[in-house]
């Protein structure tokens, strides 16, 4: 059981679903409340929505696992599931399980309980998961640029799926400010997944930023990836003016605006494998943090 849980990455999958619950019932929920509105879509609605969500992500992650083999057998042979302790047929017959099942979810709630776009959007998102981990990975830029869009793309099904929701300026505004964080950071730490995996990625072909372009010019990348994200967080606490609700201002600053500086100086000084896996961890405990925030704005509003 222990080995199914890493092949399909159990605490990313917590996160998604952590993320995307948050998101609706600690802002989507309250706001409408506060608006005296209501939304079109039941509690069990959104909770097959997310389940169908991970179920396509936790699909998405194994096909990564059964096409990175020969690169998980030189960049990480210890932690290798896929063809160590899981035969292969076995991990693609579990791929199709979840993506069938979460395809097939997501067109339940679209077309039998009217949950618009989200039946279309899950299928096309399955697809992308497929084709970046058979191709587009080993595409500079592309499968990096993928895998962010897709993680921005989860909190905005949230909004686009009840036209209520959609036409909310408020959720809209918060909505856009999250899926800006969840892209620029799913960025930074694909980039850094990329330093930390060049030694499989080059003897296998995958030609990668790191690959075509070598490791100094994607560390500045990352870094000034990093860098414009806190720009941007410090930017939106001066215009809202975050200060005269202290505690989610002192929680932006504490718990991600000061790690997110940080992260640029180890990716700065990163310069090998074990460093950058560092730097990819603290870029999930910064993306753990801003998920959380949305708790704390939660209580801001009380």
């Amino acid at each position: 059981m222990k080995n199914y849980l890493r092949l399909i990455r159990l605490p990313n999958l917590i996160m998604l679903g952590l993320m995307q619950g948050l998101f609706w019932f600690a802002l989507v929920k309250p706001i409408l409340g506060m608006e005296e509105k209501t939304s079109s879509i039941s509690t069990v609605n959104i909770l097959l929505l997310i389940l169908s969500c991970i179920l396509i992500a936790g699909g998405g992650y194994i096909i990564n696992d059964i096409e990175d083999q020969q690169i998980d057998q030189i960049n990480k042979p210890a932690k290798k599931v896929v063809g160590t302790f899981i035969h292969r047929d076995a991990a693609y017959n579990l791929y199709m399980a979840f993506t069938f099942i979460g395809v097939l979810l997501a067109f339940y709630l679209s077309f039998i309980q009217t949950i618009r776009y989200f039946g279309i959007i899950s299928l096309v998102t399955a697809g992308l998961l497929h084709f970046y981990a058979t191709a587009y990975k080993c595409i500079p830029a592309l499968g990096n640029l993928i895998i962010s869009f897709l993680t921005a793309l989860s909190i905005y099904i949230l909004v686009v799926i009840d036209p209520a929701i959609y036409a909310d300026a408020a959720i809209l505004t918060l909505a856009f400010g999250y899926m800006v964080f969840a892209f620029l950071l799913t960025l930074v730490r694909e980039l850094v997944k990329d330093l930390e995996d060049l030694a499989g990625d080059s003897a296998c072909g995958c030609s990668t930023l790191v690959v075509k372009f070598g490791v100094k010019p994607v560390k500045i990348i990352a870094a000034l990836i990093s860098l414009i994200t806190l720009v941007l967080l410090i930017l939106i606490q001066v215009v809202s003016k975050q200060w005269e609700n202290l505690f989610p201002f002192l929680y932006m600053i504490i718990f991600i605006e000061l790690p997110l500086l940080y992260l640029m100086m180890k990716i700065w000084s990163a310069g090998d494998a074990k460093a950058f896996g560092k730097a990819s961890l603290i870029t999930k405990l910064i993306m753990f943090t801003g998920v959380i925030s949305m708790l704390i704005f939660y209580f801001s509003f009380q």
